[in-house]
């Protein structure tokens, strides 16, 4: 592909094509169509709802004849490009496939279908997920925020919209299509992986597979305990917020909001404190390499610090006096829906010390506890790598998008 910068021109090209790009109204591009169905009462009907920021149709529950009254609500045709008139502004566009096919949708939802030898659907809806698209959805979507910002559909016909010829839109979407087919196969490849470790923790913890030692020989029996006997609890706090100089040390402190669910590994440190908040509040330095565990405001989430850090009053941390801190990591996720049967409180449910000091784990010798941890983990390094690669490929469509479009 070429680049250049003139106005009707895109910036990313492919060498075959040449020349400026034209001009048409929607209207010459796309016939609406409305093909109005005839409710009876007794019959049931689906009907499609379609999400903001181009995430596509979503089909809501079954509906009688009776509860639709006298709304007005059309055919859905399979290939016609449909936006939902109250979100359009927020790129609540979409293509009909045949899924779709013999459900409803209402009058705001209008349907269109592309002119023969003018316009390619999938062009198209790729044009309105630009920022360029979205600033002519706004255009014709006049009005305050939210609800109020509705599109005027006979504003929206009206629009001018930059085009190529239909040759030069084809290969513009099938490329697209193509990267979206590369970034579907590696959001298949990381299901598949995150299954295939959820049924491995599930086979590795209950011990219904093990592992041999370097010898080829069985490990020892495991051992069962309280969770209280392997380390030591030290729990988090919040420094003053109105205390700016607390915030601007080099101590890393964080919130549940820091961590996620899928990997014990990621922590985002976006605040540090200073030693006198250190000193002057409930916080706590928490030893590094620890499993660090929410206990209130996103229970569940666990995770192991490579350095040490604070954490917030949300964390019950755990600092392991002998043993693998990986493996005691993996052993807590496992115990998530046990550990969600303690929610305490009323306004912000949780658990407490003394559930985790009296939870009962089974603990295998640390060679093999090893073992497992290097297993899990090499799962959870490939599951990363796989979601780094679509992250990478997705700010790639990005770019691509805004560049490859006028």
């Amino acid at each position: 592909m070429t680049k250049t910068t003139k106005n009707k021109i895109p910036q990313l090209r492919f060498p075959e094509f040449e020349g400026e790009w034209g001009k048409t109204k929607f209207k010459g591009l796309f016939d609406r169509i409305s093909d109005k169905v005839d409710v009876k009462e007794n019959e049931l009907y689906l009907q499609i709802g379609i999400r903001s920021h181009g995430k596509g149709i979503f089909h809501k529950p079954a509906v009688s004849g009776k509860s639709l009254g006298n709304k007005r609500v059309f055919w859905i045709k399979e290939n016609a490009f449909i936006l939902n008139i109250v979100f359009a502004w927020e790129q609540a566009v979409a293509k009909t496939t045949s899924l779709e096919k013999g459900m409803i949708a209402s009058h705001r939802f209008p349907m269109f279908k592309t002119k023969d030898d003018l316009a390619n659907l999938d062009y198209f809806l790729r044009f309105f997920l630009t920022n360029r698209g979205k600033f002519l959805l706004e255009l014709a979507s006049p009005g305050g925020a939210g609800r109020n910002k509705t599109l005027g559909q006979k504003t929206f016909e009206e629009l001018s919209v930059l085009h190529p010829a239909i040759t030069e839109q084809t290969k513009i979407a099938n490329f697209l299509s193509a990267v979206d087919r590369q970034i579907e196969g590696l959001e298949k490849q990381r299901e598949l992986l995150s299954e295939y470790k959820k049924g491995a923790m599930q086979k590795l913890f209950s011990q219904s597979i093990r592992f041999l030692d370097d010898s080829g020989k069985p490990f020892p029996d495991w051992v069962e305990k309280r969770l209280g006997e392997v380390g030591t609890f030290v729990g988090g706090g919040t420094p003053s917020r109105s205390n700016k100089q607390y915030w601007s040390g080099n101590i890393p402190w964080i919130s549940s909001s820091d961590l996620t669910e899928d990997s014990i590994y990621k922590i985002q440190t976006s605040n540090f404190i200073t030693k006198e908040a250190l000193r002057e509040s409930a916080a706590k330095l928490i030893p590094a390499h620890s499993v660090l565990i929410v206990s209130r405001v996103g229970v569940g989430k666990i995770a192991v610090n490579k350095q040490e850090l604070c954490t917030s009053q949300d964390f019950t941390n755990l600092s392991i006096r002998e043993g693998d801190v990986i493996f005691f990591a993996y052993t807590l996720k496992t115990k998530i829906s046990k550990l969600l049967t303690f929610n305490q409180g009323t306004s912000i449910k949780g658990f407490v010390k003394r559930d985790l000091v009296e939870l009962d784990i089974n603990i295998p010798s640390l060679p093999e506890q090893k073992k497992i941890a290097e297993f899990l983990s090499a799962l959870d390094n490939k599951i990363d790598t796989v979601a780094k690669e679509i992250s990478k490929i997705c700010e790639f469509k990005k770019g691509l998008l805004q560049k490859m479009f006028v």
